[in-house]
């Protein structure tokens, strides 16, 4: 087990330039808030309550992404999933936030 993390951080190394270390903390870091949102989806599915569903899907996200955001800011070759990723997890906050400003004015 312990090689094939030392194969996969070193390949990490290799293909986008980074401090393996590094990335691998931030993938470490951001399993926790990955579950949890799972965790928080699904009962937000199973209680209708859509609110919940959008900010862990938010969450989800960016515990996805939070390594490559990493390499982004100072690696290289990073797939283009990521930045498709990025810009629908962007937009939908922007949006989002936006749609809430507008139905708080109207109250």
């Amino acid at each position: 087990m312990l090689d094939y993390i030392r194969s996969w951080l070193a390949g990490v190394q290799t293909k986008y330039n980074v401090n393996p270390l590094v990335f691998g903390a931030i993938y470490l870091i951001s399993v926790p808030f990955f579950w949890i949102s799972i965790y928080k989806i699904i009962a937000g599915l199973k209680n209708k309550k859509l609110s919940q569903v959008r900010t862990f899907a938010v969450i989800l996200g960016f515990a996805i992404i939070a390594p490559f955001f990493y390499v982004a800011a100072f690696g290289r070759n990073l797939p283009v999933w990521f930045w498709a990723f990025t810009v629908v997890i962007i937009g939908y906050s922007v949006y989002s936030t936006l749609f809430r400003l507008r139905a708080g004015k109207k109250k």
